[in-house]
């Protein structure tokens, strides 16, 4: 069933057809700014017999979804029929959820933007965020953000869309942003993405390929600062030395969790703040910001099944920073 757009009685009408096992319904009612969305699954041979709150876990629904859709008339339907979470699907069966997304804000000033997409389909979306533009409004930044931009692109094609954020960035941390198109969508990306960053360190390492795996927690009188400290949460970043140099390291980065300002911490930690990092320790002489940019994201595309890679090249001024490594430095 292809997606499209039809008007009805004070809202839209998007039908999204993600694969022959799941499609969607979304209703936006422009009068209450309210998002109701309708999931249908089949299910398949091999899912013959499973419990309905597992199988609905198994198609992404997480615990909490469930547990706030079984005390909902509608929230759960199997072939039109309220089930239990302890009922067994058969082969075939059609099971439904009923969501409403409650969650519009409308105070997320809508603007057509410069957004720079690299990847879509009907699932999610992944753009290339330049540094010095955060993902979200804030009070004092209320407009020129990826949410605003992402909203003044779906209103300028005929749609509502909440801007759910899988991996945000940092404002003056460069590079891809994926962005959920729906609930549902976000649940099953949620955790999932493999992230890889490029970064340009201070100094040369040791090393050309280390894991660091030490806790980080917030600074102490800071809502900002973080710090390595054993009663934190564990973080794990793993790195590979791409080119080093006396001033400077070029390195690829895989984060295995996600804790605020890992890599900046974690590079502090060791002794290599990132270049323009002056919160934790880098030097602002050779470039205006954090050297850090978000060069690949890998995940399973709900939309698909298929597996998929998106890349980003170094920004302008991290490229320029990285040919001053000099030339006779072994590349590891």
């Amino acid at each position: 069933m292809p997606g499209r757009n039809a008007p009805i009685a004070g809202a839209f009408l998007f039908v999204i057809c993600y694969t022959d096992r799941l499609y969607a319904i979304i209703i936006f009612n422009v009068v209450e700014r309210r998002l109701s969305v309708n999931y249908k699954f089949i299910v398949k041979e091999k899912e013959d017999h499973t419990r309905l709150n597992i199988f609905l876990r198994q198609s992404g629904v997480s615990a909490a979804q469930i547990k706030k859709l079984k005390f909902q008339p509608d929230g759960i339907l199997v072939n039109g029929e309220k089930k239990n979470a302890d009922y067994y699907v058969k082969a075939g069966d059609r099971v439904e959820i009923n969501t409403t997304d409650e969650s519009m804000d409308s105070t997320v000033i809508v603007q057509t933007g410069p957004l720079d997409i690299v990847y879509q389909d009907d699932c999610c979306m992944v753009v290339n965020k330049p540094y010095d533009m955060p993902c979200h409004p804030s009070f004092n930044h209320p407009t020129d953000t990826i949410a605003n931009y992402f909203m003044g692109y779906w209103q300028e094609r005929g749609q509502v869309k909440i801007c759910r954020v899988i991996n945000r960035l940092d404002r003056n941390t460069s590079g891809l942003v994926m962005i959920a198109l729906d609930a549902h969508s976000a649940e099953k990306l949620k955790g999932t993405v493999e992230k890889n960053y490029t970064a340009i360190a201070k100094g040369r390492f040791e090393k050309s390929h280390g894991v660091i795996d030490r806790p980080i927690a917030r600074e102490q009188e800071s809502i900002i600062t973080r710090c390595v400290r054993e009663d934190g949460q564990r973080a794990v970043t793993e790195y590979w030395v791409k080119k080093a140099g006396d001033n400077f390291t070029l390195c690829d980065i895989r984060m295995h969790t996600g804790r605020t300002h890992q890599i900046r911490v974690h590079f502090s930690y060791i002794g290599h703040p990132l270049e323009g990092d002056d919160l934790y320790g880098g030097s602002m002489e050779n470039i205006n910001r954090h050297a850090l940019h978000c060069s690949g994201l890998t995940f399973v595309s709900p939309a698909t099944g298929e597996t998929v890679t998106v890349a980003s090249p170094l920004p302008q001024d991290m490229a320029l920073l990285a040919t001053k490594i000099q030339s006779d430095d072994t590349i590891l």
